[in-house]
């Protein structure tokens, strides 16, 4: 890196290769001409050229605004005399200035390697981008594996299904959660039939449990956690998955005053740290940037590898790193001969120091520590946080080996936070946070950390406007970072004169459901009583966390191949605001909180109320069978003949089955048990027996739809006992459930009806297998005529 000086000498050369220079970093269309009368110093010749710099594009996807000249004075006195030394975080730091590490986001080992990884050893076929898995799995019957162990035929069942990812780790998780229920009240829970049916649809989601987690893993702690990894990471995944590897980034941490100073000067986001030439900025949080820039803290970015070691002309990020130690490194679109690197995103290192004493007598004079935060600004990709931590713990084993400890606890009364006031993770809890961070969710602590906000409160606040300007700012901050951390909720606001000296604020903010557009059969419009009744499905449940039809109308509308429906928070709900203006913007943010782990958490269960709700009003497939599988649930649907059962309480339930055994006699019939029992084992025999047994139903309702058939063989007594199973699910059309009612309502329920069905198909299955000669014998024909009538 060249320092000042040798830019300055070598301005005329740069000039004259500006072209180059330029198409190089991508900066073509930018292309700046100024002069530098001789003897000015970087500090003037950048000042002279700023008024004449304009605002140009980089890249589509920069991210990155920074400082003016002017603003960079609040840290002259810090870089005349920029000694890393005298510095914050040395020991960690190893005397470096900036520090680069390896960001391997999709190796095995990361947090996004085993959460892949995952769906690789159970088979899953991923479509990320639609956020939904499928698999094919071959699902064998206890009794057909016996019969297999036996020398019987192999018999298997082939079974296809696709869901959410989200829902697939919820579903897993509840299996998972009512399996050990039983387990635990139940002694003899092997012999419990919903511990045998949980069973074998944990065994459909997770075909491969010993590769399924680390050893020794809890399934529904599993699920739970990925569930909610899904959750907070989805947006990135689904839109960067197939471009990321694990040489894509590393991460640059440093503690240059320049690098902290610009922490949150983004394009993407607004930051409470964004200079005063930025639009809306507010002096009041940028104040806490600046105590960051002046000895307080790091900053760790996330950068692309190749346009790191480009920019340093080197081949691996060791040798980067010893180019990167003096002068600027990152882009400035407002200030010329910075850098060449654009950060994608950023987390800040804490500056915390700890005592020999609760009470010390110098603040300066105890042993820092940096504690990353798990706060990610910018590009949300998975691990930043992580990967930053595990550098931090592993670099200052020593140090957290001394932290001073109280009975074996962490004693916080002899920690103090430094720098700004502003925290991610704020107050003692906060700060609790920091150190769990740090150390694991697990350590065991007394006391409270302290904050020293000398640093900020030294610093001259003449830029901060006026309330509204300064309520604009933060409010847009705040709506930022909520509907950049919201996956399903969005938020807005109104910031109006009070008529006095003062503002207040109007917010807004609303949850869009989204749905799978074939999962409907019309899509409504919004003038439709269907669309404003659906908000109280929800608040039938919930009470009124959201805005009631009469006073906004839901509106639902199709987006690409998803049904958006947008439904208004109500912030007059007590558990959200409790009114719909506010006076100050922690209210905002107070209220968004609540938003985010009330309402856009539970995105999941809105949707399936919304869901059964459309099902039942017939707007979505499903509704026939959810009503059918309620009415089984309650015996309010019952059949003579077959058995129905559902395996879920009402709206819960995913499949439903109807069973009916027909015997047969092999002396009756003048067969072999072992002859008769192949041929209703055969699959010949199960296919007619299907078709036949669903022939006047399928007349009935006039479909060309068949359900699906498994059936079981047991010897008892001399007889086989021959069961047919029928079963439907609720991702399956209407029409077939309406085939499944009709099937155990209609004709075929009834015992004369279903005996014919049964006896004729095995008459032809006999007759099928005889020789020409026995199958026009006049006195085999008439015995199997004289069963048929019986």
């Amino acid at each position: 890196m060249l320092t000042d000086e040798q830019i300055l000498a070598k301005t005329a050369d740069i000039l004259e290769n500006l072209d180059e220079k330029f198409s190089k970093s991508e900066r073509s269309k930018r292309k700046k001409k100024c002069d530098n009368p001789k003897g000015f110093t970087m500090k003037q010749f950048c000042k002279n050229q700023r008024s004449r710099s304009k605002k140009g594009e980089r890249k589509n996807e920069s991210i990155l605004r920074e400082i003016e000249e002017d603003e960079l004075r609040v840290l002259e006195d810090v870089l005349d005399d920029l000694d890393p030394a005298n510095l914050p975080l040395n020991d960690l730091f190893s005397g470096k200035m900036r520090v680069v590490i390896p960001f391997p986001t999709t190796d095995p080992n990361t947090e996004l390697g085993k959460f892949a990884k995952f769906f690789e050893t159970q088979e899953y076929d991923v479509q990320w981008d639609k956020g939904t898995v499928s698999a094919t799995r071959e699902v064998t019957n206890i009794s057909d594996m016996v019969a297999s162990l036996m020398g019987g035929p192999e018999k298997k069942k082939i079974k296809k299904f696709q869901m959410k990812i989200g829902k697939l780790f919820a579903k897993i998780a509840d299996l998972s959660r009512k399996k050990k229920e039983i387990v635990k009240n139940d002694s003899e829970f092997q012999k419990n039939e919903d511990y045998k049916r949980i069973s074998k649809q944990i065994f459909l989601y997770i075909p491969n449990p010993g590769i399924a987690g680390p050893a020794g893993y809890d399934l529904e702690d599993l699920a739970t956690k990925y569930g909610e990894y899904w959750k907070n990471n989805a947006g990135y995944i689904k839109k960067n998955i197939d471009e990321i590897d694990s040489d894509k980034f590393s991460i640059i941490i440093t503690r240059h005053p320049i690098d902290v100073l610009r922490m949150s000067d983004f394009d993407q986001i607004t930051s409470c740290h964004s200079p005063a030439s930025r639009t809306n900025a507010y002096q009041s949080y940028y104040k806490c940037a600046v105590a960051e820039a002046r000895g307080h803290g790091a900053v760790a970015y996330v950068v692309e590898t190749e346009e790191l070691l480009s920019a340093t002309d080197t081949g691996n990020i060791d040798s980067a790193e010893q180019e990167i130690q003096e002068g600027e490194i990152f882009y400035d679109d407002k200030r010329p001969f910075t850098g060449d690197i654009t950060p994608l995103s950023r987390v800040r290192v804490r500056h915390v120091r700890y005592y020999d004493t609760d009470t010390p007598k110098r603040y300066d004079d105890g042993q820092d520590v940096g504690m990353p935060e798990k706060r990610i600004y910018g590009a949300d990709i998975p691990g930043i946080a992580d990967t930053v931590t595990d550098w931090a713990r592993s670099t200052q084993e020593e140090v957290i080996e001394n932290m001073p400890r109280e009975d074996g606890k962490i004693n916080l009364n002899r920690f103090t936070i430094f720098g700004g006031s502003y925290e991610d993770t704020a107050g003692a809890s906060g700060r609790l946070k920091l150190m769990q961070q740090l150390l694991g969710a697990d350590i065991e602590v007394e006391g409270y950390m302290g904050q020293n906000k000398d640093t900020e409160d030294s610093i001259d606040a003449n830029l901060v406007g006026d309330i509204i300007a300064q309520y604009e700012g933060e409010c847009e901050q705040i709506m930022n970072e909520y509907n950049d951390r919201m996956a399903q909720t969005y938020t807005d606001y109104e910031v109006q004169d009070d008529g006095g000296e003062g503002a207040y604020i109007r917010p807004y903010a609303a949850f869009i459901a989204k749905f799978d557009v074939n999962d409907w059969k019309r899509l409504p419009s919004n003038a439709e009583e269907v669309v404003w009744s659906s908000v109280e499905a929800i608040t039938d449940i919930y009470g009124d966390i959201f805005v009631p039809s009469d006073r906004d109308t839901p509106t639902i509308r199709r987006v690409r191949e998803e049904i958006h429906l947008t439904i208004q928070i109500n912030f007059e709900h007590p558990a959200i605001a409790g009114g719909s203006y506010m006076a100050f913007p922690d209210e905002y943010q107070e209220a968004l909180q609540k938003i985010d782990s009330l309402i856009d958490d539970r995105r999941d269960a809105f949707e399936a109320i919304l869901t059964e709700y459309f099902r039942r009003e017939g707007q979505m497939e499903g509704g026939t069978y959810v009503n059918l599988a309620m009415r089984i649930e309650d015996r309010d649907f019952t059949s003579y003949e077959w058995d129905l059962e559902t395996d879920g309480e009402y709206s819960d339930s995913y499949e439903s089955t109807a069973r009916y055994t027909h015997y047969y006699d092999p002396e009756d019939l003048g067969l072999g048990i072992e002859v008769l029992k192949q041929i209703v084992d055969s699959r010949d025999f199960k296919i007619e027996l299907r078709k036949q047994l669903l022939e006047e139903p399928r007349k009935a309702i006039n479909t060309q739809y068949y359900l699906s058939m498994d059936a079981v063989t047991v010897e008892k007594g001399g007889e086989i006992a021959f069961t047919a199973i029928f079963s439907i699910n609720v991702d399956e059309p209407d029409i077939m459930a309406q085939l499944f009612q009709e099937l155990v309502e209609g004709e075929m329920d009834d015992e004369e009806n279903l005996n014919v069905v049964f006896n004729r198909v095995l008459a032809q299955a006999v007759k099928a297998r005889q020789p020409a000669s026995m199958q026009t014998n006049e006195s085999i024909v008439n015995n199997w005529k004289n069963y048929l009538r019986t």
